[in-house]
C-alpha cells in the first residue's frame, strides 16, 4: 500500500482498504508510513507481494512498480502516467471526480450569495487542480459569473510559501470584494487564509475561502476554521482494494477506471458570512468569534475596538438588527453545541470553559435553547 500516512486523504483511503480486507480478507498488508518521498516498494524478492495499490509521487516509484510485474491499481495518477505510451495507461485506476467537486463548490458559493469568485490552484500544475479550475469557472459561467484565477508562483518559489505569500497577498488585494475563493485543496486554502491575515482582509466578510478534502488537521487549525468539500476517500480505498482483489484472482483482465465523488460541503467559519460591510462591526464579530469560548461581555468588545458601548451597539443594530449581547450569546451557544456534539469533554469542563456557573446551570439553558438535554444531543450525534 503506497499511500502517504502523513495526510488525511490517504489515511481515509487506507481505512477503506482495511474495511474491504475485514470483509473479504485476510490480506497481509505492507504499509510505508510517512510522506510521498518515503513511498518505496520493498525488495520484491524478499517481499513476495501479490499486488500493489499506489498513489505514485514520482518516476522512480513508477519504475519500481512497473518492474515488479504485479497486479496494480493506481490512485489519482498524474498526467505523465496517463500518456498512452506509459505502462500505467493499461492499469486499473481510481480517480477523484474533480469536475463534480468543483461544481459542488461553485453551487455552494453561489447559494451563499457571492457574486465575485476566484480560484487558487495547487502550486504545481497538476491535472486535478487544472480540472477543478476549469470546471469551477465553467459552472460559474453558466450562472453569469466570471472567475479570477491566481496565476501561481514562479518555479523558484513553489516549495517556499514564505516567498510566495507576497504574490498571493497582492492578488487578493486586487480582487473585487466581497469575493469567494475556491482553493484546489485544503493545504492551498490554508495558505489563502494565511495571506488574508497578512494583509488584514477579514475572513469571511471580505474574502470567503473553501478548500477540498476536509482534512480536519488543516481545517480545524486554520484561522478561521476552513470550510471544505469532503470527498469519499474511504470509498476510493474500498474500490481500489476490490479492483486489486479481482486482478489478483484473475477475474479482471481489462483496465477499469472508477471515480470517487464529493460527499458534501463541511461548513466552517471561513464561508459563514454575514451581510456586513461596516469594518467596525466586522472587527467586533471577529473578536467575538475568536473569544467564543470565554465569558466576554459587551464592554470587552467595546474596549477592544476603542469605542463606547453605546457606539458599537448603534453600529451593530444598523448592520445586523440585533445587539452585541445577542451575537455573543449566539456564538457562545454554537461553541457549546460543538463541544457537546464533537468532543467527549465532561459537561462540567464545557461549562467551565464557556463561563457558566455549573454544568446544571448550562444544562438547563441548553435544553431551553436546543430542546434536548446535552446527553441526548451528544448521543444523537454519536449515532449519526
Amino acid at each position: 500500500m503506497l499511500l502517504e500516512s502523513s495526510h488525511e486523504t490517504s489515511r481515509g483511503m487506507l481505512r477503506g482498504i482495511l474495511r474491504y480486507v475485514r470483509i473479504n480478507g485476510p490480506w497481509a498488508l505492507h504499509l510505508v508510513p510517512g510522506g510521498a518521498r518515503d513511498q518505496r516498494l520493498p525488495a520484491v524478492g524478499a517481499w513476495r507481494g501479490s499486488g500493489i495499490i499506489a498513489r505514485v509521487p514520482n518516476t522512480r516509484t513508477a519504475s519500481e512498480i512497473v518492474a515488479a510485474r504485479l497486479p496494480v491499481v493506481i490512485i489519482d495518477p498524474l498526467d505523465p502516467f496517463l500518456a498512452p505510451s506509459h505502462p500505467f495507461s493499461r492499469y486499473c485506476r481510481v480517480r477523484c471526480d474533480s469536475q463534480a467537486v468543483a461544481c459542488l463548490a461553485a453551487d455552494h458559493l453561489i447559494a451563499g450569495g457571492f457574486t465575485h469568485f476566484a480560484f487558487a490552484g495547487a502550486p504545481s500544475a497538476v491535472n486535478w487542480s487544472s480540472w477543478r479550475q476549469e470546471a469551477f469557472a465553467s459552472r460559474l459561467a453558466e450562472h453569469g459569473h466570471a472567475c479570477s484565477v491566481y496565476p501561481g508562483p514562479p518555479a523558484s518559489a513553489r516549495s517556499e510559501w514564505e516567498r510566495e505569500r507576497a504574490a498571493m497577498c497582492r492578488w487578493l488585494n486586487k480582487l473585487p470584494k466581497p469575493v469567494a475563493v475556491f482553493a484546489a485543496n485544503d493545504a492551498r486554502g490554508r495558505q489563502v487564509l494565511d495571506a488574508c491575515l497578512a494583509v488584514d482582509l477579514p475572513v469571511p466578510y471580505q474574502v470567503a475561502v473553501l478548500g477540498v478534502n476536509n482534512d480536519e488537521l488543516i481545517c480545524e487549525t486554520s484561522q478561521p476554521p476552513l470550510s471544505s468539500v469532503a470527498v469519499d476517500v474511504e470509498h476510493a480505498g474500498y474500490a481500489a482494494a476490490e479492483l486489486l482483489d479481482h486482478l489478483m484472482r484473475g477475474t479482471l483482465r481489462e483496465p477499469r477506471l472508477i471515480t470517487y465523488q464529493p460527499a458534501g460541503v463541511v461548513r466552517r467559519a471561513s464561508t459563514e458570512r454575514l451581510p456586513v460591510t461596516d469594518r467596525l462591526v466586522i472587527r467586533a464579530l471577529e473578536y467575538i468569534r475568536i473569544n467564543a469560548g470565554l465569558n466576554i461581555r459587551v464592554t470587552d468588545v467595546a474596549g477592544h475596538l476603542g469605542v463606547t458601548r453605546r457606539w458599537i451597539e448603534k453600529r451593530f443594530a444598523a448592520e445586523l438588527d440585533r445587539s452585541v449581547l445577542d451575537e455573543i450569546q449566539r456564538v457562545r451557544f454554537e461553541t457549546v453545541r460543538g463541544l457537546v456534539s464533537q468532543t467527549g469533554l465532561a459537561f462540567t469542563e464545557i461549562a467551565r470553559r464557556c463561563g457558566f456557573t455549573s454544568a446544571n446551570h448550562l444544562g438547563i439553558i441548553f435544553k431551553a435553547h436546543f430542546g434536548v438535554t446535552m446527553s441526548a444531543y451528544r448521543e444523537q450525534h454519536a449515532r449519526s
